[in-house]
């Protein structure tokens, strides 16, 4: 008998015999599993007790298994007959060493879902469980009408749970347990969820509960390559994960690599799988092709972050993973735009996962089946429109591999509160420490910058943390490092709806404008007109710079989108929940995702912390400054 272990998950299925939700009954499968019951002589013992009835609603599931070699049966959760009364919610016991199902504490949930209303007879209905130490998680209902395509008919709470990875606690949404579960169930799959949202530690507790239960074979991880450089490995050592990790792009100075010490680490990770010592390696996405071509294939799982990164079939990188994927037994794709320009982007990500079995074997099939040419240059299309009816033919072909908001169950939490970490240069981390250590920095020009006290020295700090400084004149300033823009572009262009950046000083929307309109994406300061407030909510602006200040109290921006990015947090409590509260406020239809950039040991760090302990005093600013010299 298998037992059923913590983080595993369960799937109930049945169909709807009657057409009101009052008497959901799985009653299709009663009489056969009774009958398989008595034909199997199943003793007691080996049922995994447990019954969920709302309304008098039998649920089967699937329960014991046999010793290896012999069929699953599906077992009949039977309660006691006194306790069949509507609404009740039954335990079992196991005697078995098999889990006990708990329900009590999902009943309200369910209940929920069964009162909203009329389903159709027909309908099929899949209840998706997690298993903890104490019974069940429910993380989902899927419906699937009788008449209609699949639709999310109940959304888990969103409410944290916690995980135990090797001894550490780890917090995950329901969302992120749902989708923890569909990569330890689907060796490939793409994980297609916004920005922001944890896909990075979600994956790697399910690397590690894969590793616990045996997986084998290097892990490669193909990212951008400020993620690669550190944001993985961050989250790796913040929850003390236990892999062995080696970076393919800096050394442990964060020097970038020469190119004979990344060969001699490509010919380290072949001798490394020779011994199965395992490591975690880091590439990022434009030295693919170098890997491949440079070191025999080592890697047996690999997790492509942002993976529109090879939505082209003509690419070098693409072309080089898709030579080598035979040699690949798992493959998890993460990114929040997988088509950020049209659903043609689709087909190479969906073919590294499936070698061409749902979306066809080539780009040209894949067109010519799901799309029409929009523009015929020479006798050759050069564009091409989705064919009516296509995107969702496409969407319900691929939806057993990918997890998306568009084809699962999941919801998010209302809020959603992301920290994202920057480095700074050697550079710009000399100048930094010079301005905490003498308040005298001598910049390129001749300007020399004074520090008189602790909130002129704030300002200079939290300044400088967004990469640039004023010189004396306060007009003028000089930048010392980007990294902050771009991590600031690379959340917006990853974001598939309009953004709003929230900014403090002057220098602050000068250089962001810029970088914007350097890379081809617009960007516009708020300048506090209602004509800009209703073009913003019509979902018109795809960046929107707003200095809080600026954006007072009752301002409506809710409807134009659902992010923010705080570029520059601000040392004032009142305007930082003003700002959260332009989006997060009555009226909002979606999850609200507030990003807050930090340069790593800075400023930064000490005035996000004293905001969210609502401490603004002057004594926490003093201490704040403290802290950072």
């Amino acid at each position: 008998m298998t037992k059923i272990r913590p983080g595993e998950s369960v799937k109930v299925h049945g169909r709807v015999v009657k057409s009101h939700l009052a008497n959901f009954v799985m009653g299709e499968e009663l009489a056969r599993l009774q009958a398989l019951e008595k034909q199997q002589g199943l003793p007691v013992h080996a049922r995994p007790y447990a019954f969920l009835t709302i309304s008098q609603a039998f649920v089967l599931a699937k329960g014991a298994e046999q010793t290896a070699g012999e069929a699953a049966v599906r077992t009949l959760f039977r309660p006691d007959p006194q306790d069949l009364q509507a609404g009740n919610f039954f335990t079992g016991e196991a005697n078995a060493g098999i889990l006990p199902w708990v329900a009590k504490n999902e009943g309200r949930r369910l209940k929920q879902l069964f009162g909203q209303g009329e389903i159709k007879a027909g309908s099929e209905v899949t209840l998706n469980l997690t298993t903890t130490e104490k019974g069940f998680n429910l993380t989902g209902v899927v419906l699937e009408q009788a008449d209609q395509p699949a639709q999310a008919a109940f959304q888990p709470k969103p409410v944290d749970v916690k995980m135990l990875v090797n001894d550490t606690e780890i917090p995950l949404h329901d969302y992120q347990v749902y989708a923890m579960n569909f990569i330890i169930e689907h060796p490939y799959c793409g994980i297609f969820l916004d920005i922001g949202l944890g896909k990075t530690l979600t994956t790697l507790a399910a690397l590690q509960e894969l590793r616990q239960k045996g997986m084998s074979g290097h892990i490669l991880v193909i990212a951008p390559k400020a993620i690669a450089r550190s944001t993985w490995q961050d989250e790796l050592a913040k929850w003390q994960l236990p892999f062995k990790t080696q970076s393919f792009v800096v050394d442990e100075q964060g020097r970038n690599l020469t190119p004979k010490k990344r060969g001699e680490l490509y010919q380290d990770a072949v001798k490394k799988a020779m011994k199965k010592d395992w490591q975690m390696y880091f590439i990022n996405r434009e030295m693919v092709v170098n890997l491949v071509e440079n070191c025999p294939w080592v890697f047996k799982t690999v997790v492509i972050d942002e993976s529109q990164s090879f939505k082209s079939p003509t690419a070098k990188r693409f072309k080089a993973l898709r030579r080598v994927r035979p040699k690949i037994d798992r493959i998890i794709e993460l990114t929040g735009t997988p088509a950020p320009n049209s659903l043609e982007d689709l087909w190479s990500q969906i073919y590294l996962l499936d070698q061409g079995q749902r979306l066809e074997k080539s780009i040209t099939a894949y067109r010519e089946k799901y799309f029409k040419p929009g523009m015929i240059v020479n006798n050759h299309p050069v564009q091409w429109k989705i064919i009516p009816g296509s995107e969702q033919e496409i969407y319900r072909k691929i939806d057993d591999i990918v997890i998306s908001m568009k084809n699962s169950t999941i919801k998010l939490p209302p809020l959603t509160q992301v920290e994202d970490t920057v480095e700074m240069p050697p550079r710009a981390r000399k100048v930094y420490q010079e301005l905490k250590e003498d308040q005298l920095v001598q910049l390129t020009g001749g300007q020399e910058i004074t520090a008189e006290n602790a909130a002129v020295l704030a300002g200079r700090l939290l300044q400088l943390a967004t990469g640039a400084i004023y010189e004396e004149d306060g007009v003028n300033y000089d930048t010392i490092f980007d990294e902050k823009l771009a991590r600031c572009f690379y959340i917006t262009s990853n974001t598939p709806s309009p953004c709003l950046v929230a900014y403090h000083f002057k220098s602050d929307a000068k250089r962001l404008l810029a970088y914007y309109a350097k890379n081809d994406q617009e960007a516009v300061v708020f300048d506090g007109s209602p004509a800009m407030v209703r073009k913003w909510n019509a979902g018109k602006l795809p960046v929107m710079l707003v200095q809080p200040a600026s954006a007072g109290a009752g301002l409506n921006l809710q409807e134009g989108g659902h992010t923010l990015v705080w570029f520059t947090l601000p040392w004032s409590l009142e305007q930082y929940q003003q700002m959260n509260g332009r989006l997060y406020r009555q009226g909002q239809k979606k999850p609200v995702i507030i990003h807050h950039l930090l340069t790593k040991g800075t400023i930064d760090r000490h005035v996000l912390d004293s905001l969210r302990h609502k401490d603004m005093s002057q004594k926490a600013l003093l201490a704040a400054v403290k802290r950072t010299i």
